[in-house]
């Protein structure tokens, strides 16, 4: 009958006496300045870009006004609930563009920064597209207040530069570093 007896305990376990500091991780992990270069502009791209769609939308009331005179303008005969409704989507899309391009190269950057080589191919692909919709923007909220107009410029021109850092062999390098080392043998 095994539920009568007592079982035996294991030996205990030899206690831990080292003066090594245990791993880390990987010592080539650190970010060359390249790479927390391209970041680093990405994410003030990004910022003046959320800049200028908040100060478009603070300044919605006026935003909306100007676009219906516009609009009036081109076409006197357009009904007004018409008119109102093109105004309201024009606003919607554009804002939303901006808005949905910003998170998704924000995603790409953070995958870019846990060194996924493919993250910076999807930056380059997605700057084209960004870059459009920031300079559709800016034209559309060009009105009396140039913050938003003004931030968004800024944003275009900082997230035009941002991958020219990338280039850099050390940031190459950063991404394939088994592809960088020379072959022992």
């Amino acid at each position: 009958m095994t539920g009568n007896v007592a079982q035996e305990l294991p030996p205990p376990r030899p206690a831990l006496t080292s003066d090594l500091a245990p791993p880390v991780g990987r010592s080539d992990g650190a970010r060359p300045g390249p790479v927390r270069a391209t970041a680093a502009l990405w994410w003030a791209g990004c910022l003046a870009a959320l800049v200028g769609l908040v100060a478009a939308l603070v300044d919605y009331a006026d935003l909306d006004a100007r676009l219906t005179a516009t609009a009036t303008a081109e076409d006197p005969s357009a009904p007004a609930e018409l008119l109102a409704d093109g105004v309201r989507a024009t606003i919607a899309v554009v804002a939303g563009g901006v808005a949905l391009l910003v998170v998704v190269s924000l995603v790409w950057v953070a995958l870019l920064l846990r060194r996924r080589s493919w993250a910076r191919w999807a930056l380059l692909a997605t700057l084209l597209p960004t870059l459009l919709v920031l300079d559709v923007a800016q034209s559309v909220v060009a009105g009396d207040a140039d913050l938003d107009r003004i931030a968004l410029v800024v944003a275009a021109g900082l997230l035009a530069v941002a991958l020219l850092p990338l280039l850099a062999g050390s940031a190459r390098d950063w991404f394939h570093p088994a592809q960088s080392r020379p072959l022992s043998g």
